[in-house]
């Protein structure tokens, strides 16, 4: 997969990104679960309130860089930048 620049000032570039937000929320709902919290040591800290998660997903394509956890208010982290979990009957079960 390679990075694409849509120009949000056209109606094609604001479908194809609504495509793609489209593609990536069926990505998340997808399987079992995974959840994310950002680490307090990340600099992405502070983007959510403290202790929430939120739903993700991971891509193990080129093109990502490290920011293979896909989802959450920033859009992408690295794995060094937050913790996943599942939940199951509201248990929050850590994945190491």
């Amino acid at each position: 997969m390679s990075m694409q620049i849509f120009d949000m000032n056209t109606q094609e570039g604001r479908d194809a990104v609504a495509a793609y937000e489209k593609q990536r929320e069926a990505m998340v709902t997808k399987g079992q679960q995974l959840y994310a919290k950002i680490k307090r040591s990340s600099k992405y800290f502070g983007q959510t309130k403290p202790h929430e998660v939120f739903c993700v997903y991971i891509v193990a394509e080129q093109g990502y860089g490290e920011y293979v956890v896909q989802g959450g208010p920033g859009g992408q982290y690295r794995l060094r930048d937050v913790n996943l979990f599942v939940i199951q009957e509201g248990h929050h079960l850590r994945i190491a």
